[in-house]
């Protein structure tokens, strides 16, 4: 029997994916425990309709990152932390850090798995990359001692 899963099923198959499983199979285990239905042609016509529907959606938010990436080259963020006398801080400045400030200050939200940096440990002036699939960027983060 073909089946649409709707969930996971471990060793059997993965949520939208189209596959023959035993008769007994899907109705006694897959079809009243809600991980699969089965496959009729309307039902794959709406799931490969789906499934183009978010590649489209994917592929504009792909689109749409690398252009805040290119706006923010060059750009600079200041981030205020608690830091010694010396220049060292009590707490790193994270990718995290780096992304909400770049919200904050330039009003573009960015996640932080673009930021491509070491925790910055002390005070001063940094240089940080932000890399998506096609582009990139440099960013300066300007670490100052919180007052």
């Amino acid at each position: 029997m073909k089946v649409i899963f709707l969930k996971d099923v471990r060793g059997v198959g993965h949520k939208h994916e189209v596959k023959n499983v035993a008769d007994g199979y899907a109705g006694n285990f897959l079809f009243p425990g809600g991980l699969a239905e089965p496959a009729t042609k309307e039902k794959i016509a709406r799931l490969e309709q789906t499934k183009k529907d978010q590649e489209e959606t994917l592929h504009k938010q792909e689109e749409e990152l690398e252009g805040k990436i290119q706006e923010l080259h060059g750009k600079t963020v200041t981030i205020a932390v608690r830091a010694t006398e010396k220049g060292g801080l009590f707490k790193s400045v994270t990718a995290k850090d780096i992304a909400h400030a770049l919200k904050t200050q330039h009003n573009i939200e960015i996640p932080e798995t673009v930021v491509r940096a070491e925790p910055i440990k002390t005070t001063g002036e940094h240089v940080v990359l932000l890399q998506g699939k096609v582009h990139k960027a440099d960013i300066g983060v300007a670490v100052v001692a919180a007052v």
